[in-house]
């Protein structure tokens, strides 16, 4: 029975820093990482600017239905009426905190799909370029 040498972990360290240098050099493994990375990037930042202009405009509804519910309490000068536009204003602040918590469930959704999506994508094109560069030349020798 044959025994293998025991590696010492600076030997093991050594041969992976040199696997290493091979993979992220190499742009065959590179370019199809990059594109497909900045292509989920900047769906993700489109992701994140749509939910926060939606954020931002349910803040600004409940700001101004809050003024307005304020001026209607002062002007009645009725405690039944205001706690009515109270009740009201908060019925509609859970409504809208309601659709921020659906908002971002969608949100991350689609961002987590487009991150795995590309990444499968990545490990495609990876494969494919592989394959392509590993072929046999047919060029005739001189």
């Amino acid at each position: 029975m044959a025994t293998q040498k025991k590696r010492t972990p600076e030997q093991e360290e050594d041969a992976l820093n040199a696997a290493q240098g091979v993979f992220t050099a190499n742009p065959l493994f590179i370019a199809p990482q990059v594109k497909h990375m900045m292509q989920a990037q900047e769906k993700v930042l489109d992701e994140f600017e749509k939910f926060s202009s939606a954020w931002f405009q349910r803040r600004e509804e409940a700001t101004r239905s809050m003024i307005e519910a304020g001026r209607r309490i002062c002007a009645d000068n009725d405690p039944a009426q205001a706690m009515k536009e109270i009740t009201q204003w908060q019925a509609k602040s859970m409504e809208r905190l309601a659709e921020d918590a659906k908002c971002c469930a969608e949100m991350w959704t689609q961002c987590t799909g487009t991150v795995v999506s590309n990444e499968i994508g990545a490990a495609e094109d990876t494969m494919e370029y592989t394959k392509q560069s590993t072929k046999p030349s047919k060029a005739t020798p001189v």
